[in-house]
């Protein structure tokens, strides 16, 4: 296989996988939110901020699969020689970094649900229901360093 079609099968695992973690993680939360406001509507902007923290998994997904394709010549114009079976295995090992490290969306929609209904009870528990929610984000955020790190130290 090509270096080519490699990095594209990297960029499709950061987008595709992280994408699979944040939909369910704003699918989970996003139920206790509906829960929330269907007990009263001014439960709103407090649940929307809670179920929308899942969704920077596939931010990262989409950073690194922007920089997969630009890196790569494949975003920006096409190189003038091939593209390195190397280099594309380096872009499939970051796609899967950022990819499976975004997963962690699923746990964050875990527990921003509670949150949403803690703070459904009592609007003062927002920071702490937001700090409780990012403490999951810490795995993605690691998974998008090493992916970034790979990126430029491997294709580059």
């Amino acid at each position: 296989m090509d270096g080519v079609s490699l990095a594209m099968i990297g960029a499709g695992f950061a987008i595709g996988i992280s994408a699979i973690g944040s939909g369910l993680g704003i699918g989970i939360a996003g139920a206790a939110a509906a829960g929330s406001v269907a007990e009263d509507k001014n439960n709103f902007k407090n649940s929307l901020i809670l179920e929308l923290l899942p969704q920077t998994q596939v931010i990262y997904g989409l950073i690194i699969a922007v920089l997969i394709l630009f890196f790569t010549g494949l975003l920006g114009g096409a190189t003038a020689e091939p593209l390195a079976e190397k280099a594309g295995f380096v872009a499939i090992g970051a796609g899967l970094a950022v990819g499976l490290s975004g997963l962690s969306a699923i746990g964050q929609g875990i527990t921003c649900a509670g949150g949403i209904g803690a703070v459904s009870k009592d609007s003062s528990l927002l920071t702490q229901n937001i700090v409780f929610g990012v403490m999951s984000e810490i795995a993605a955020v690691f998974g998008l360093a090493v992916a970034i790190l790979m990126i430029l130290f491997g294709i580059a």
